[in-house]
């Protein structure tokens, strides 16, 4: 292949690499945002702040945290690119559970299928990469 096609495929195989990469470093984070907080969790509440978690959103994404009575919520939106990021954390009687996902536009809500989360209705459960780590 020359040319233009040549281009398009070398253009389209760089996008991939980007969005895998995005992808990793967003579950780095979330993963670690999902253990933070249920620790947190158990030692008075989940916190709306990732640095008192000695958490930061990588550079090229946005970091938007919502709280409500008994759960918590990460979502990390990348400047470039369509794909999502998002960590769940929810007590229920005394139990906090996190699920993260990925998926495109606003997430709609979470539900359980027995006791674990589930992701927002078209979006992809995201292997969490920082699980159980720190810095």
């Amino acid at each position: 292949r020359t040319g233009a096609a040549t281009d398009r495929v070398l253009a389209d195989l760089a996008s991939q690499e980007s969005q895998q990469d995005a992808r990793a470093r967003a579950s780095d984070v979330l993963g670690r945002f999902v253990g933070g907080e249920i620790t947190r969790y158990f030692w008075g509440g989940f916190s709306g702040y990732l640095d008192v978690l000695g958490l930061e959103a990588p550079e090229d994404m946005e970091a938007r945290i919502t709280e409500a009575p008994q759960q918590v919520q990460l979502l990390l939106i990348p400047r470039d690119g369509s794909e999502r990021y998002g960590a769940w954390v929810q007590a229920e009687d005394g139990v906090p559970r996190g699920v993260a996902c990925s998926g495109e536009g606003s997430p709609g809500r979470l539900s359980r299928r027995g006791d674990q989360l589930q992701c927002p209705p078209g979006w992809r459960t995201l292997e969490l990469r920082g699980a159980g780590r720190r810095g």
